[in-house]
């Protein structure tokens, strides 16, 4: 008996190489009888495939499972490759074939191509022995600046890959720039360790200034063969070797900080042409990277010293040093202001320089050396009245002229001087005015005198001088009615004349219409107040000192100057039996108020129908008491005291029912302040209805004729010229109403 056996590689996964438990080995066993009789009970045994083979062999022609001279029988059998057997580079084995034949047990080991010889099968894998290495790093910002300094780390990670297939042992990293910690570590194809190598960096000023950590590492380990297999590491893939580079922020920066100090060489504390201001520099690297060839440029002066270089963090104070000669512009300004700038070099010779700054290295203001200037301003105001109507006031709508001077007390020239005043528009403007000089005739102006200054019983007022000094800081002064050196507001009197003045009228009430006082019926009162003097008066009242006189309304808050009010108080009294036996009531009331100035002005009311005008209280004004006649009718005819002329034929006219029989009369109407408004004789005619009253003026009276009379009470006297009804007259009121 003879056995070939052979094997075909099978690529499953088309990588063009092999892989584990993956791709398969299609094993043929070829079996033929090289003897002269059959052989039975053949098998085929192969440890690599488990020992006996379970493939049905092809070939038994006749079906008689004997191995026929002329037969050759083939088994087909698949094989999947273990990691070892790629780690080997190949997979070597042998079969072999059993039968019994017509002399007893026959037995053959396989070739791999001939029936003559008995070589191992060997089929070759191919090997891809790879690894990879990726190197990433990360800054720690310790100090959380947000940049990098000096002994700040960088941590490295490591990750590396088995990307070939076949296992690689004992790998290890070697960095130049650290020591790598962890390992050595064994990676099948396709793991991936990113755990086991780590590594940190101590940053140098060398690293900030180069603005960069680069480096590689190299993962280096043994394949199955022994033979070493490496990877120069990359940043981010696997398939690359570029370096790792780490990049550390750079903060180039410097800071230049110029102070000026005013030498006063002759102590007399103020600045003179030729003495001098000393100028020192501060220089700091206040950035995180070397700044080389240090100097400063000054426009104002020569700076002596440098240049210098400076590592992060470093300050110098004494290498720069300058002195400026102040000149006479410098004292008129008041100040020598200027800035100064400091230039270096970072690490790849880029420029770097900042502004000075007076104090801060963080700020650019420029460096204020202060010279003394003494700007002073001085106004004086004056009012002058005019008194155009001539009574040595100053009145209502009258003027005060101002004049202004105004007076430059300083050293300095001020310009864009002006006056401002509060109270009136000032006339003139705006001006220069050189040191020690005076203006006396351009700023005036006028003021129209209100009624809230003649309540005040002044006009105080104060202006304003200003004008820019040569820094163009204003300077200003209050003014002064007389002097340079005071403040004192300026002052004008006027002239006040509080007057107040009351009208009182009563009027009988009929309140049972039976033309007759009684007791208990009433008198009702009004008042009208009139502010008669210059003044606004406050506080306006009404006391009444007759007994039983209700006074109601009031205060009046204010009344102006001319202003009447004749609603706000009223009054109303209850008649007496002694009022009735007395056939009148006199009485008279008090007004009061009080100027701006808490001034008492008061006045005794008048009666205007009262024209005796006697002037009690001794003001000019006249103080009638007020009397209200009370009616006593008790005649033998009826007065109707209410007057409807609306062409109803109801109340028409004045009706004195039974006045006929008294031909030889004379009726008069008055109103309220007592001015005749009509009157006839043989009033009522010879029926009561003929020449009677009805509400027109009839012409004979004050009021112009057939002149509509108002609505309101009126006051009528019948008088009778011999025959009369038990008196010579009667009196009473009556109402008109439209």
């Amino acid at each position: 008996i003879a056995i070939i056996k052979t094997g075909v590689f099978n690529e499953v996964n088309g990588n063009d190489c092999a892989d584990a438990e993956i791709d398969t080995v299609t094993y043929t066993f070829t079996v033929t009888n090289e003897g002269g009789s059959a052989i039975t009970s053949v098998t085929v045994t192969d440890p690599l495939l488990g020992g006996l083979l379970t493939a049905i062999p092809t070939g038994d022609t006749d079906g008689d499972n004997e191995l026929d001279v002329t037969e050759t029988w083939v088994y087909v059998q698949g094989y999947t490759i273990t990691q070892s057997d790629i780690d080997t580079g190949s997979i070597s084995n042998q079969a072999t074939a059993d039968g019994t034949g017509s002399t007893g047990p026959v037995s053959d080991l396989s070739d791999d191509n001939l029936t003559t010889e008995d070589d191992v099968t060997v089929t070759v894998l191919c090997q891809n022995d790879s690894i990879a290495l990726i190197k990433t790093g990360v800054f720690n910002d310790s100090n959380g600046d947000s940049c990098a300094d000096v002994d700040e780390t960088i941590t490295y990670s490591f990750t590396v890959i088995n990307n070939g297939n076949t296992t690689i042992g004992n790998i290890a990293i070697t960095d130049a720039l650290v020591n790598v910690q962890g390992g050595p570590i064994t990676l099948a194809p396709g793991a991936t360790d990113n755990t086991t190598f780590t590594a940190t960096y101590l940053i140098t000023q060398a690293n900030i200034d180069n603005g960069n950590v680069t480096n590689t590492a190299t993962a280096s380990g043994f394949n199955p063969l022994g033979v070493v297999v490496s990877d120069i590491s990359d940043d981010s893939s696997e398939l690359e070797d570029d370096v790792t580079i780490t990049v550390l922020c750079q903060n180039d920066s410097i800071a230049l900080i110029k102070t000026g100090v005013f030498n006063d060489s002759n102590g007399d504390s103020c600045a003179d042409v030729d003495e001098t201001i000393t100028y020192s520099f501060t220089v700091i690297n206040n950035g995180n990277t070397t700044i080389g060839n240090i100097a400063i440029t000054d426009a104002l002066v020569n700076v002596q010293g440098g240049p210098i270089t400076l590592a992060p963090g470093q300050t110098d104070t004494t290498t720069f040093t300058a002195t400026y000669l102040i000149i006479q512009p410098d004292i008129n300004t008041g100040s020598v202001t200027n800035t100064a700038t400091a230039s270096g070099f970072n690490p790849l010779g880029v420029v770097v320089s900042d502004i000075s700054d007076v104090a801060s290295e963080l700020e650019d203001a420029p460096t204020v050396t202060l010279l003394c200037n003494n700007a002073v301003i001085a106004l004086i105001k004056t009012g002058i009245p005019t008194d155009e109507n001539g009574d040595g006031c100053i009145d209502l709508g009258e003027t005060i002229v101002y004049d202004f001077v105004v007076t430059n007390l300083g050293n300095v020239t001020l310009t864009n001087v002006i006056v401002t005043d509060p109270m009136i528009t000032v006339n003139g403007g705006s001006i220069t005015l050189f040191a020690g000089d005076s203006d006396t005739e351009t700023f005036s102006g006028s003021y129209t005198i209100v009624q809230s200054d003649i309540d005040a019983g002044q006009v105080s007022n104060q202006a304003i001088a200003e004008g820019l000094d040569p820094l163009g800081v204003v300077v200003n002064d209050l003014s002064d009615n007389n002097s340079n050196l005071e403040d004192d507001a300026t002052i004008s009197l006027l002239c006040q004349d509080p007057i107040i003045a009351l009208e009182k009228t009563g009027i009988f009430n009929d309140e049972n219409s039976n033309l007759i006082s009684e007791v208990g019926e009433t008198i009702s009162y009004t008042f009208v107040v009139t502010n008669r003097g210059n003044v606004t008066l406050f506080n306006i009242a009404i006391v009444d000192p007759f007994p039983r006189v209700v006074i109601e309304g009031g205060p009046i808050f204010q009344l102006l100057p001319g202003e009447i009010d004749d609603t706000t108080f009223t009054a109303t009294y209850t008649i007496t039996a002694q009022d009735v036996e007395n056939g009148e009531v006199l009485n008279q009331a008090i007004v009061s108020a009080t100027t701006f100035d808490g001034d008492e002005v008061t006045d005794l009311s008048d009666d205007p129908t009262d024209f005796t005008d006697a002037d009690s209280d001794g003001d000019g004004d006249p103080d009638d008491i007020t009397v209200v006649i009370l009616p006593n009718v008790d005649a033998p005819f009826d007065v109707f005291n209410a007057v409807s002329p609306d062409g109803n034929n109801q109340n028409d006219f004045f009706l004195i029912q039974g006045i006929s029989e008294f031909p030889d009369n004379t009726v008069e109407i008055y109103n309220r302040w007592g001015v005749l408004v009509w009157e006839a004789s043989g009033y009522g005619g010879s029926n009561d209805a003929e020449n009677v009253f009805v509400g027109e003026s009839n012409g004979r009276a004050t009021v112009s004729q057939d002149k509509l009379l108002v609505t309101g009470t009126y006051y009528y006297v019948i008088k009778f010229n011999g025959n009369n009804p038990g008196q010579d007259s009667y009196a009473g009121y009556l109402y008109l109403n439209r």
